[in-house]
């Protein structure tokens, strides 16, 4: 009888054993299976990555502050506008010169042409003379990067009395005015030995290169 007993327990002991086992089992495969379908690899067409660089890029250029900078020289007062970007770009869209209060000529700006991180890496001048002939021009650069900068001046004309682009200019890499010679030049470096000098003359209503050099380039 007490040997009976004894079987009945090992019996009862050894079921609930693989009955717990059965139970552990069971999660772990369940478990397994999740990892392998979260481990599947997701595809996307080119169409599909190109719709989700846009709609970054639209987030990040979201305008969050308009503000303006001015300067008065000239009897004119100019406002600078400055749109500051999601991304923390600022952008300079348009300058208004105001002739006492009022609006008395509008400079556009190319769209995005001088995006910078901040708004003193523009500089923009009214009391330089850059063709010589006794007026005051209106300048505005972008000067970060070589590639990057953009360069924008207009010209005061005494007969219509307004300012007006010059094309020409904007291909002078760091121009600085000379008086004395009424010239400008310019000089920049591009990799660590070699560099470059040239002068511009305003004839014709435009800036004529009249000299080049080149220093420490290998032929």
């Amino acid at each position: 009888m007490k040997n009976i007993f004894i079987l009945i327990v090992l019996f009862l002991v050894f079921s609930c054993e693989k009955e717990n086992k059965s139970k552990l089992i069971a999660p772990k495969m369940v478990h397994d299976s999740s990892v392998i379908s979260t481990n599947k690899e997701v595809k996307l067409s080119n169409e599909e990555i190109l719709k989700i660089q846009k709609e970054e890029e639209k987030e990040r250029s979201q305008i969050v502050r308009k503000y303006t900078l001015s300067q008065k020289g000239n009897g004119f007062e100019y406002k600078v506008f400055c749109e500051e970007e999601k991304s923390g770009m600022i952008n300079f869209t348009k300058v208004n010169i105001l002739k006492l209060g009022k609006l008395f000529q509008q400079l556009k700006i190319d769209k995005d042409s001088t995006l910078v991180f901040h708004d003193y890496e523009v500089d923009f001048s009214c009391n330089e003379d850059w063709n010589f002939d006794g007026y005051n021009d209106f300048k505005l650069i972008n000067r970060v990067g070589m590639v990057d900068q953009s360069y924008y001046l207009w010209l005061y004309d005494e007969k219509s009395r307004k300012y007006k682009l010059s094309p020409s200019f904007s291909k002078i890499i760091n121009p600085v005015a000379n008086k004395k010679n009424k010239e400008i030049t310019s000089s920049y470096h591009a990799g660590p030995v070699t560099y470059y000098y040239f002068t511009y003359k305003f004839e014709n209503g435009k800036f004529v290169q009249t000299k080049a050099e080149v220093e420490g380039e290998d032929y």
